[in-house]
């Protein structure tokens, strides 16, 4: 049993690496003390659901990892004229446990994969730190892409079949391999099409004149945020808390969709994002503000909005204008927008009588100062047309 248990999180882990838990048995307890604590009838149930795990887990891994694990680092070097420090570099910033030059974990896939960046750093036309960046990048966003999809996949076994986690689980594991051709395509599909997206409008920024150096790009930053998060998540059991935040991103990267911006990221209950154009901006904020404010089964939000130079690396924006959005919004009042004074004039001129802007107040915002802030509604600019 200790043997197989072994075997079974070798294989979850994927990365031929020892497991962080060797066994989901506490150290003071031997398997011997938790098997007296179970009839013969529960052991053989056990017994049963861990040699179906470990048969959809190999079967899994199998179609996944396209063959078996072969190299080491060292292996890679001396027969696929892979640097060491590159195929340590590349596996640590995917994401996975690092692992020492003479440990058996890739694959003739992973040869492949690693081999052909690798070169172009070795041609030169990519440095080790673009290489670092871009591998860091993959293994994040794909992570995350990974769990997202077992969890959706968990989830639907739970609504539409009425599982238990354990059961959904099980499902889940057995359902990938015949969805993993159309979730590839999925993937490059949707891979391409955004970078044509980000290339144009990277295009579009060789054409700006009078750049600051330091902060090239003009956008629209927002922060929206829960109201009172906290609170509700301490009287919601997980599923229900699930459920509002689930709630919460799909109908706030609907709105920042529709309205031409685009999500940089979500933490729970707060989601980030850009646009291009002050407007752009404000008719997202405003947007979110209303449709979330009135969802009953959402509680309200506040939004934090400012346009002006910022940086961009890493999927991510930095500046001045960024900790100022952020720091507007935790000072909105329930279901608010606020701005500051040149984000208000940018966009009064960019689009005169869309939104109304109040006098405002001057407030003190940690970390920046005083600001004068004031509160965004709308006007005479129409609602999102959400084609529902």
């Amino acid at each position: 049993m200790t043997g197989g248990s072994e075997d079974l999180e070798r294989s979850i882990t994927s990365d031929g690496s020892p497991p962080s838990e060797p066994s989901s048995v506490p150290p003071e307890q031997s398997p011997d003390l938790v098997q007296t604590s179970l009839d013969d009838q529960e052991i053989l149930d056990l017994n049963r659901r861990f040699a179906e795990v470990r048969r959809s887990v190999g079967a899994l891994e199998k179609v996944l990892l396209q063959g078996p694990r072969k190299y080491s680092r060292r292996d890679l070097a001396q027969r696929q004229d892979i640097p060491e420090r590159l195929a340590s570099v590349y596996w640590r910033s995917l994401g996975f446990t690092p692992v020492d030059e003479d440990t058996v974990v890739f694959t003739e896939e992973d040869a492949y994969s690693i081999g052909d960046l690798s070169a172009i750093v070795e041609d030169g036309v990519l440095s080790e730190r673009a290489f670092a960046s871009i591998t860091r990048g993959l293994g994040f966003h794909m992570g995350r892409l990974a769990m997202w999809i077992t969890e959706a996949l968990v989830d639907e076994a739970k609504h539409a079949d009425g599982a238990d986690d354990a059961e959904a689980r099980q499902q889940m594991l057995d359902s990938i391999p015949e969805l993993l051709e159309t979730l590839e395509s999925q993937v490059m599909f949707t891979f391409r099409r955004q970078l044509a997206a980000y290339a144009a409008r990277a295009g579009s920024e060789v054409l700006h004149r009078d750049t600051d150096e330091l902060f090239p790009l003009q956008r629209a930053v927002g922060f929206a945020d829960l109201v009172q998060f906290t609170r509700l998540a301490q009287d919601l059991s997980g599923a229900e808390l699930a459920d509002v935040v689930g709630r919460f991103e799909a109908v706030g990267r609907d709105v920042i969709s529709v309205g031409g911006g685009r999500v940089v990221k979500t933490v729970g209950d707060e989601i980030m994002f850009l646009a291009d154009t002050p407007e752009d901006g404000a008719q997202i904020a405003v947007s979110l503000a209303e449709a979330i404010t009135s969802d009953p089964a959402l509680p309200p939000i506040r939004v934090g909005l400012s346009w002006g130079s910022m940086f961009s690396r890493y999927g991510d924006v930095f500046g001045p204008k960024v900790n100022l959005a952020a720091r507007m919004e935790s000072v909105a009042r329930p279901g608010s927008v606020m701005v500051d004074a040149e984000t208000a004039a940018a966009v009064t001129q960019a689009l005169p009588g869309g939104f109304s802007i109040t006098e405002g107040e001057d407030v003190e915002l940690h970390g920046i100062g005083t600001v004068r802030v004031q509160e965004m509604r709308r006007d005479r600019s129409a609602p999102l047309d959400m084609g529902l």
